[in-house]
Parts: structure tokens; sequence; C-alpha cells
């Protein structure tokens, strides 16, 4: 288990309501970013349900062939944005 720790700075007594609730949304922005940045989330996911270890090999397999495919479908197929471009002007053929 990943640990997240977030400390609230020290405020004054007397601030008022409204100093406390921004400090109170910054520090569970800061909070809700650690504990993304740690994968508490999702490791919790993956955990959430119980997968035998057959599921899980058929699982990484099937990820595995469909990677493969991409890679393949890439190489078939470029992407437009890689390709050099001609610098010709577009034109419409026009009927008269």
């Amino acid at each position: 288990m990943r640990n997240v720790r977030v400390e609230l700075r020290d405020m004054h007594p007397n601030c008022s309501r409204d100093e406390r609730e921004i400090a109170f949304r910054r520090m569970f922005a800061t909070f809700k970013k650690a504990v993304t940045d740690a994968g508490v989330l999702h490791d919790y996911k993956e955990h959430e349900f119980y997968e035998s270890e057959s599921r899980k090999k058929r699982k990484k397999k099937r990820d595995a062939e469909l990677q493969r495919l991409k890679m393949k479908l890439r190489e078939n197929f470029p992407n437009r944005k890689t390709e050099k471009k001609d610098n010709k002007p577009f034109r419409r053929n026009k009927k008269v």
C-alpha cells in the first residue's frame, strides 16, 4: 500500500471562514494530485475484484496481441501528420 500524506499549513487562529475554506480546497487538490501520482486509485481498481491466474494470463496474451496488431497497422498506414507534405496549393475542379 502506498502512503500519501498531505498536511494543512498552520493557520492563524483568528482567520476567517473563507480563508480556512480556501486552504482546505488547496490541500484537498494537493491530496488528489498526490493520490493520482502515487497510483492508489489504479491499484484499487486493479484489485477491486478477484482475478484468477489463468484469466490474468489470457488478458496479458490478448493485450499483447492487440499491441502487435496496432503496430502492424501503424506500419501499413502511416500517420498523415508524419508524412511529407507537398507544397502544391489545393485546387478544386470547378465546373463552369
